[in-house]
């Protein structure tokens, strides 16, 4: 059974290897120790960890201010995606986002990632793009897409 629970900066551990496991090198989307510690450090941050017993199998990190709320990451074990363990975290992110008042929830994806078809499938809609945004290994710059999902 996995159980999504609330986490904080002694779970930053715990969460490194699947940040390295989930992102592709190549684009230089994994965030350090240091990033997510700073990004926890924020008013208005939270950290969700999906858990099955003592392992974790993924995590996502949201802010936000006023009525609106921002996924900055998800990520799930690589060997555990495609199982639902993704949308668990996003669906309590959304639950979270609701029972707080926000009204509009918004993430950014790089260009070309499957994420963004999994985002669409739960209901964001891309709401616009920042040309060239990302880099890559090979010198390529593919565009950010920014989507939103309306509360």
């Amino acid at each position: 059974m996995i159980e999504i629970v609330e986490g904080d900066a002694t779970d930053i551990a715990k969460i490194m290897p699947i940040m390295g496991d989930a992102f592709d090198p190549a684009f230089g989307e994994a965030w350090s120790a240091a990033q997510c510690l700073s990004a926890l450090a924020m008013p208005d941050c939270r950290l969700l960890i999906a858990k099955s017993k003592d392992e974790v199998l993924g995590f996502s990190i949201s802010r936000w201010v006023l009525d609106t709320e921002e996924l900055l990451m998800i990520g799930v074990v690589k060997d555990r995606q495609r199982q639902k363990i993704g949308s668990s975290l996003l669906y309590e992110t959304i639950k979270n986002a609701t029972t707080g008042n926000r009204t509009q929830l918004f993430l950014e994806c790089r260009e070309g990632n499957k994420a963004i078809d999994f985002y669409s499938n739960i209901g964001f809609q891309p709401i616009g793009r920042r040309k060239k945004y990302y880099s890559s290994d090979d010198g390529n710059r593919p565009d950010a897409i920014t989507m939103s999902y309306i509360i």
